[in-house]
């Protein structure tokens, strides 16, 4: 098991729709917290825990498929979803 890891910045001036936006999709997914860069405002990161490969690529896919919920993140992200970055650590220790 490991974690995901996705990060991306989204636009000022949509700061408060996103925050609505990603308060709704939280409530679906359990096992996620999101935290706010403390000297870069406006840059997100979301932990998924207990993540293996597979609940990984699902992840990933879901930020992809058109009419996703997840997908619609990039609406608020300068440069849309190719600027959404998502890794998958595995424990080592």
């Amino acid at each position: 098991m490991g974690i995901v890891f996705v990060e991306y910045k989204v636009f000022p001036e949509k700061r408060e729709a996103y925050l609505s936006r990603i308060r709704k999709l939280l409530k679906t997914a359990s096992g996620v917290q999101l935290y706010e860069g403390s000297d870069q405002p406006n840059l997100f990161v979301e932990i998924w825990q207990d993540c293996d490969a597979a609940q990984y690529r699902k992840i990933k896919q879901l930020r992809l498929q058109p009419g996703s919920a997840w997908a619609e993140i990039a609406d608020f992200v300068p440069g849309g979803a190719s600027r959404i970055h998502i890794w998958h650590f595995d424990r080592t220790l």
